[in-house]
């Protein structure tokens, strides 16, 4: 029973680390952001769900569990200077949004910066206080400085394979369009995707762990070494803006870039088996390459012109609210309306005008953004209280 309950309390102490805590303060930061900008500029709330929060909680659980069995399966362990520098790190790539807390970056960061210090020969036990002197410190010898860069960078590598299944597989169809001006005055929409979840990482630790702190800790023995088990919060994110091309579009391409990255890191992998210093290199290429991945989207955002401005004729549809009657038409964002109920659309005014004159159904001609002339028709209902349910760029006024 006392296993039990050492386990439980290990497991608790998840829920009490710094990134667990700012990562969930900042999932429902986000979500108040969302519904108060909604409110203010587009008058209605496109989604009502917590859909930030399901997120947050549910991405991550299965990579989460895989890679953790993996872990302890296999025997990868982790120092706490490793796990401690981690969490700092990723506190301060915070401040830069949620752009470069994915473990291609903090992981990578935060191996080269402890391999750095092993290399100089830097004493990090100098820095810690005497009480907290108890765990053995990387810099002792840059052979396992250089074991360790093999570990995070397996984990990194593992992890941005589960990125590019999760964004796959995800749902990500939840596009909140922003305002801006172009240089001739035109308004124009964008669309900022910020995908941010938790994956609870199982770890194993050389040594005893927290039980100096902790007699509680739950401490294994297998052979001469010393073992602890440590369930890390890992928080992972991205952070791109689509103007230029459909958001799915842009999330495929970006999908597409991080596979060729996962593969030239895979033969990175192999061949540290041979050459251990590999590994290190692994974690440049990493750094290299998430910083590559993001700027090929950007120079293609900025090859492209502005994909959700003003139409040509009718109105461009920038948000289709779930579950509405917009949605179950199949319209869709970057769509114009050209006819509703057989009259012609030039302004806003023209639309609610023609929606008026019939409040039981609707009937609508619709431009695709590739150019296709399609119908649409539905039944309404005087208790929706946002009609279609969508939003048209030519309605938005900024404020």
């Amino acid at each position: 029973m006392n296993i039990i309950q050492n386990l439980l309390l290990a497991i608790g102490l998840f829920f009490i680390q710094p990134l667990f805590l700012l990562g969930v303060a900042l999932v429902f930061i986000s979500r108040s952001r969302r519904i108060s900008y909604d409110r203010k500029q587009l008058r209605a709330t496109i989604y009502k769900d917590h859909f930030e929060v399901k997120r947050f909680f549910i991405w991550g659980l299965l990579p989460g569990l895989l890679i953790s069995l993996l872990t302890v399966l296999i025997g990868m362990p982790i120092t706490l200077d490793w796990i401690i520098l981690y969490q700092v790190v990723t506190i301060v790539s915070l401040g830069m949004g949620y752009r470069f807390i994915h473990p291609i970056f903090t992981f990578s960061v935060t191996s080269l910066l402890l391999l750095g210090l092993a290399l100089l020969n830097v004493d990090v036990t100098q820095w810690i206080p005497q009480s907290a002197a108890w765990y053995g410190p990387l810099t002792e010898g840059t052979e396992t400085a250089f074991e360790l860069s093999q570990v995070t960078f397996i984990l990194a590598l593992l992890l941005l394979l589960s990125t590019v299944l999760v964004l796959h597989t995800g749902d990500m169809a939840r596009f909140i369009p922003r305002f801006l001006a172009t240089k001739r005055g035109k308004l124009v929409a964008k669309y900022r995707m910020t995908p941010f979840w938790l994956v609870p990482l199982l770890l194993i630790i050389p040594g005893e762990g927290f039980r100096p702190f902790f007699d509680w800790w739950p401490v294994f023995t297998f052979g001469n070494q010393t073992y602890s088990f440590f369930l890390l919060p890992v928080l992972i994110g991205l952070r791109y803006t689509v103007q230029a091309q459909m958001p799915s579009e842009a999330k495929d391409r970006i999908i597409r870039d991080f596979m060729a990255l996962s593969i030239v890191s895979i033969l990175l992998f192999a061949l540290s088996f041979w050459i251990q210093e590999i590994a290190a290199a692994g974690l440049v290429v990493f750094v290299a390459g998430g910083f590559a991945v993001l700027y090929r989207h950007r120079k293609r955002e900025q090859k492209w012109s502005f994909r959700f401005g003003p139409a040509e004729q009718g109105l461009k549809i920038v948000a289709v609210r779930p579950n509405s009657p917009a949605e179950k038409m199949g319209l869709d964002i970057g769509d114009a309306i050209l006819e509703c109920n057989q009259k012609t659309i030039q302004t806003i005014d023209d639309y609610n005008e023609a929606l008026f004159s019939n409040r039981a159904y609707c009937h609508l001609r619709v431009k695709r953004i590739d150019g296709e002339i399609i119908l649409a028709e539905t039944a309404i209902y005087d208790d929706d209280p946002h009609d279609l349910g969508l939003i048209t760029l030519e309605e938005i006024k900024v404020v």
